[in-house]
């Protein structure tokens, strides 16, 4: 964060003083205009606080009828921009104490939640990977503060009639077919972010390919009910489905007999 740089100040009376004032305020919206004209965005940070006050009032729209999860998303992806979570007081802490404690998998630090929303830090170290999986009726925002992730975004074209069984530790599970359209591919770097809906790119896999630090908030928090009904996929990546370059049949466990 930038320091403030110091400023002296000179005595004079209240009114040559708010003279002034007026002056500058005028000249700064001056200013942001000019530069939202010219498509630039005016970064001033938000702090720890103000960034959950500001999401925890986005986030009760989603139980509004007409509510517009691209346009709820779009001001989330423009708040995380705004913060420097490794300087934040209530969060530095996690980000400077981290420790490789559960090998080839993810570190994960709950940052906040409650009913509407969850904010969590996810720090890999390279070669750690998410696996492609969905997030039933949940939206959400990735912001990438340090290292770089490939990412990859799927929505599910349809189903296929097509089920077989496998052994795996000891049980036995009915694995269901499917198609899955690649809706985006990207390689995501520090102040990007990548986003997905319920209903658009809902299905993503993570892959690292350094340590990466990154912070995501989910739309609504994750509960009882949505835990139970996520999926994680194996997406055959090697062939297109009926040739088509953006479909890929995958297979998912439907259940355990």
């Amino acid at each position: 964060m930038e320091n403030n740089e110091r400023r002296e100040f000179i005595k004079m009376s209240t009114l040559a003083f708010a003279g002034i004032a007026l002056q500058l305020h005028s000249i700064s919206a001056f200013a942001q205009q000019s530069n939202l004209f010219k498509g630039r965005k005016i970064n001033e940070g938000l702090n720890w606080d103000a960034f959950l006050s500001k999401i925890t009032e986005l986030a009760k729209e989603q139980h509004q009828p007409n509510w517009n999860q691209n346009v709820y998303i779009n001001n989330v992806r423009n708040l995380l921009l705004q913060c420097r979570f490794p300087e934040f007081e209530n969060v530095k802490k996690e980000f400077s104490s981290y420790k490789d404690e559960t090998k080839n998998w993810f570190e994960h630090d709950l940052l906040h939640k409650e009913i509407n929303f969850q904010v969590s830090l996810l720090q890999f170290e390279k070669g750690e990977y998410i696996a492609h999986h969905n997030h039933p009726d949940m939206c959400g925002v990735i912001n990438m503060v340090t290292g770089n992730a490939l990412i990859k975004n799927y929505s599910l074209n349809k189903e296929l009639e097509k089920t077989k069984t496998q052994t795996y530790n000891g049980q036995t599970f009915t694995l269901k077919s499917c198609v899955l359209e690649e809706t985006k591919k990207e390689i995501l770097t520090p102040g990007n972010t990548s986003v997905l809906t319920s209903t658009e790119g809902n299905i993503h896999s993570l892959m690292p390919n350094a340590f990466t630090q990154l912070v995501d908030v989910f739309t609504p928090a994750y509960n009882e009910k949505n835990e139970a009904a996520s999926i994680w996929y194996h997406v055959n990546e090697e062939v297109h489905f009926e040739n088509n370059p953006k479909l890929f049949e995958a297979e998912y466990a439907l259940s355990t007999l």
